[in-house]
């Protein structure tokens, strides 16, 4: 049974899809801090959409969690992307999976979901403050 978490804080991957297949799907990878409610990370994600001869692109988010619901704002890093995406969906309650859609207002919206990618990490530390300590004789 996987570990549950108190907190979003970790390194998550994941997809967002745009509404009716209009474009192919975006991988991404994010690093997530979350205290008190409150979360800021960092996302990379392929240069799908951008005139640039950059190949990846990086963003920042900012947002809240209550309970299981998440909402948060992507503001990318890059010149020429004049808007931000807003996400709004739902945390599993072991917080290691997170559905639901974004929005571009007056523009476009889709689906994204994210997984937590270090739940190895996490139980291996777990385990490792576990082992008992050898005292010499």
């Amino acid at each position: 049974m996987p570990k549950r978490h108190s907190s979003l804080t970790g390194s998550w991957s994941g997809a967002y899809r745009y509404r009716g297949d209009a474009a192919p799907e975006v991988v991404f990878n994010a690093q997530i801090e979350e205290v008190g409610g409150a979360f800021v990370g960092s996302l990379q994600e392929p240069n799908t959409f951008v005139d640039s001869t950059e190949t990846v692109l990086t963003a920042e988010i900012e947002g809240t969690r209550e309970g299981a619901r998440i909402s948060f704002t992507k503001f990318y890093n890059h010149g020429g992307i004049n808007h931000a995406i807003r996400y709004e969906g739902s945390v599993d309650d072991a917080l290691t999976r997170i559905v639901g859609r974004w929005t571009i207002p007056r523009a476009t919206a889709g689906t994204f979901f994210m997984t937590r990618d270090d739940l190895g990490e996490a139980e291996a530390v777990e385990r490792e403050d576990e082992v008992p300590i050898e005292t010499r004789r």
